[in-house]
């Protein structure tokens, strides 16, 4: 069972603003161990789009369930199963592992690896009812470090894409843009460190609630 509680926050970054804020943080970071990876994640909802709207309309709280993968992942592969909870801007993630085609197929029956993790998705899919897979996000993802802190970290996903058919944790030519700017997400567990509000403020990078699966369901409602 994998647990997290942190603060995230978002920044939509335009190419100019990306190269000048990777060089002037060059000094302060390093690759993490998950340093480059093509993340493939599959959303979960009802036939309504409650979640996704919900999230859309950024409330104090917010839930989503997703499974995800770090390369294209096959049927039989075991894939990550996550349940993400947002309240107050502090996010808290409870996740587990599952087979592919199980989860695809039927999560709320599926055999988790930690049954408690599982137990915790049942309740949810109780909740809301049945809950499917609805929308393909991927994206390429570099993942950063503070030199002197592993808990404040940085990733900066770009060429983010989606689709809303034959839905697979791979790749697809079908494939559409969700942006063509860069997603930066700072991950701490407390404060960020001056030198990192210096740099932002210096590359004029601000906060915004971009989400990719919101932008992805507004795209996909406007076809685009």
């Amino acid at each position: 069972m994998e647990t997290f509680r942190r603060f995230e926050k978002k920044y939509l970054l335009m190419a100019p603003q990306y190269e000048e804020l990777m060089r002037k943080i060059e000094p302060y970071v390093k690759p993490d161990k998950f340093f480059a990876a093509d993340i493939s994640s599959i959303y979960y909802d009802t036939d309504r789009y409650e979640l996704i709207r919900r999230s859309i309309e950024k409330p104090e709280y917010k839930e989503k369930l997703r499974i995800r993968s770090y390369k294209d992942a096959d049927e039989t592969d075991m894939v990550f199963v996550e349940f993400k909870k947002k309240l107050d801007g502090i996010v808290y993630k409870r996740r587990t592992k599952a087979i592919c085609k199980e989860v695809l197929e039927d999560i709320a029956h599926c055999s988790f690896k930690d049954e408690q993790v599982g137990n915790e998705i049942r309740y949810a899919l109780s909740y809301y009812g049945k809950l499917k897979p609805k929308i393909y996000i991927g994206c390429t993802r570099t993942s950063y470090v503070a030199r002197d802190d592993e808990n404040l970290r940085i990733t900066f996903d770009r060429d983010i894409r989606y689709r809303t058919k034959d839905l697979s944790l791979r790749k697809s030519r079908n494939d559409k843009s969700v942006t063509e700017d860069t997603v930066m997400e700072l991950k701490v567990k407390d404060a960020m460190p001056l030198w990192l509000t210096k740099i932002l403020d210096e590359c004029e990078a601000y906060p915004r609630g971009f989400s990719k699966v919101g932008t992805a369901f507004l795209n996909a409602l406007k076809g685009e």
